[in-house]
């Protein structure tokens, strides 16, 4: 592909855009089109994600509706020859024309994620929390527990990623996945009777915003109290923000999202439709 054909089409996007990022990182994995005096006049990108191995990704720019059909085809090809099953495209609404066309084709909205902040100054906490609060350390130094928390937030997340299944994954690996850089002194648990009622993986993504990561729960109330632990342990150690990635697949996660005072944030949509080979 001609690398100067490829910056000159995306010369006038904001190098902010998604499509900027894929290409750069994907450039062997790009394809730019031509109009009729030789011009580029689109560029498609091909992702693939080991997480999750299922879908062909891909990102598109186009100065005219008249490659779409033959964009779509080629990718719909190349998920043939990448043994892959299904093909999405992520993008913030609006959608481009490309994205709205694709759902014209039998593609559909198959998530949505928001990745929101709020102050923890606007936080009001409760003043009570039913149940023992463990943090990372306690857990890892803790083989029965920490045993149950890595099968059940596995269990988790394939359960709410059925539309874009996740890798063959074993206990072990998932333990590789989840646990660095989560913060070992925040609450991490909440127990009862020697079962995790709920959880929600503590992290610190920017210098003093408190991140939720992956989380779950026997019930929205247990979850609630023990980020209620997290927030306050966050205050006492002079963080002043919080954050998260919530997907709405994912029903304990959209309703964090919903239950604290985040600001809403633009919302990155995965569209995807099932190829058959």
């Amino acid at each position: 592909m001609n690398l100067n054909d490829a910056q000159q089409l995306l010369a006038n996007v904001s190098q902010k855009m998604p499509i900027w990022e894929e290409y750069r990182a994907n450039i062997s994995s790009s394809k730019i089109y031509y109009d009729a005096q030789h011009q580029p006049s689109a560029l498609l990108v091909f992702s693939t994600n080991q997480f999750h191995p299922h879908a062909l990704g891909i990102a598109v720019y186009a100065l005219s509706s008249d490659m779409f059909s033959i964009i779509l085809n080629d990718a719909i090809q190349e998920v043939g020859r990448q043994h892959k099953d299904r093909l999405i495209i992520w993008e913030c609404r609006p959608f481009s024309p490309f994205t709205e066309w694709l759902l014209t084709q039998g593609f559909s909205v198959w998530r949505e994620t928001v990745s929101p902040n709020a102050q923890l100054a606007d936080i009001a906490l409760p003043s009570t929390i039913e149940g023992q609060v463990l943090t990372a350390a306690d857990i890892q130094a803790d083989h029965p527990l920490k045993t149950q928390l890595i099968e059940m937030s596995l269990a988790d997340y394939r359960q709410v990623h059925t539309i874009n299944p996740m890798a063959v994954t074993a206990p072990a690996q998932w333990e590789q996945i989840v646990f660095p850089d989560v913060l070992s002194d925040a609450p991490m648990v909440l127990i009862k009777h020697n079962q995790i009622t709920a959880y929600t993986f503590p992290f610190e993504d920017n210098p003093g915003t408190l991140t939720f990561g992956w989380l779950g729960a026997t019930n929205p109330t247990a979850l609630w109290m023990l980020q209620a632990a997290q927030i306050q342990w966050a205050k006492n150690r002079g963080m002043v923000g919080l954050s998260g990635e919530f997907d709405g697949t994912d029903p304990l996660a959209l309703a964090t999202y919903r239950h604290w005072p985040f600001v809403p944030a633009p919302v990155y949509t995965m569209v995807g439709k099932k190829i058959k080979n």
